[in-house]
């Protein structure tokens, strides 16, 4: 149930829908977790600055159910850094990330929990 929402100062017009699937292909990827279970969210047009301009900027926030940790995180920021520099223009140096490893049993999923669904 990979979660990605990302809130930019981009304008909308930034954000295509070949941007938005690219980001989903990627965190299916290297999440190693099927892509009919990530969800994009990016929020464009927000009112941000980072180090007191208003250059381009995001913050993002990914969560999971496991695939989350000291290592992996490492290589996870790695990779959706780049793809943000190459896909929007956001250098990493205008970003912070969050990583939120969540319990399967706080993820709720078709009227339930993913702990009921899927027992892990």
């Amino acid at each position: 149930m990979p979660f990605l929402e990302v809130s930019t100062n981009l304008p909308k017009e930034k954000v295509t829908p070949e941007v938005l699937s690219g980001l989903s292909k990627m965190v299916s990827e290297m999440l190693d977790k099927s892509e009919s279970y990530c969800m994009m969210h990016v929020l464009p047009d927000q009112l941000m600055t980072f180090g007191g301009t208003s250059e381009p900027c995001a913050v993002v926030r990914l969560s999971s159910i496991g695939r989350l940790g000291v290592e992996l995180n490492k290589k996870h920021a790695a990779k959706i850094f780049a793809f943000m520099d190459k896909h929007l223009g956001i250098s990493n140096d205008r970003m912070f990330m969050a990583f939120q490893d969540l319990d399967s049993s706080t993820v709720g999923y078709k009227g339930t929990t993913f702990h009921e669904l899927y027992g892990r």
